[in-house]
């Protein structure tokens, strides 16, 4: 399934997130398609296709102690309108 994610952090806590995050890799079962860094704040964006809730959670876990996370499923726009379509009376 695929998400966004807005990713926030203190900034007190941004030495932490470069060294933390500069050896991270994701875990099994989590692809990413897009990641951007916000150059005004202590903010990233995500986009991912998580194949199942375990690999969100192994993907979550371990930054809850220092990230705020917004997570939103999402669809494409014609994904959206053609189920809409099937199953929407």
């Amino acid at each position: 399934m695929l998400f966004i994610d807005i990713v926030t952090w203190d900034p007190k806590d941004s030495k932490e997130v470069e060294e933390r995050y500069s050896t991270w890799e994701f875990p099994e079962g989590i692809k990413v398609i897009g990641e951007w860094i916000d150059l005004s704040s202590c903010r990233t964006v995500l986009i991912y296709d998580a194949e199942n809730a375990e690999a969100y959670a192994a993907a979550t876990f371990p930054w809850r102690d220092i990230f705020y996370f917004d997570s939103f499923p999402v669809m494409e726009a014609s994904e959206v309108m053609k189920f809409m379509t099937e199953h929407m009376d």
